[in-house]
């Protein structure tokens, strides 16, 4: 297991029972997601404080695959 990858880290969290139930498809899902974590660029990102709230304003193209 490599230290810095999150899936593996997710998996080693969970029972191996369950961590060795989950299919290539979901297993891939599951690898979309946290990657989209850290690698997704927006033609807009804009962030405000405001007293005790956050405002954040995301768009660009849509990556994913219908649903």
């Amino acid at each position: 297991m490599q230290a810095n990858d999150p899936v593996q880290r997710f998996l080693a969290r969970l029972p191996p029972e369950v961590a060795g139930s989950f299919t290539p498809r979901q297993l891939a899902a599951i690898h979309l997601h946290f990657g989209m974590r850290h690698h997704v660029e927006h033609a807009i990102n804009w962030r405000r404080r405001f007293l005790k709230f956050y405002f954040v304003v995301l768009a660009g193209r849509e990556h994913r695959g219908a649903a």
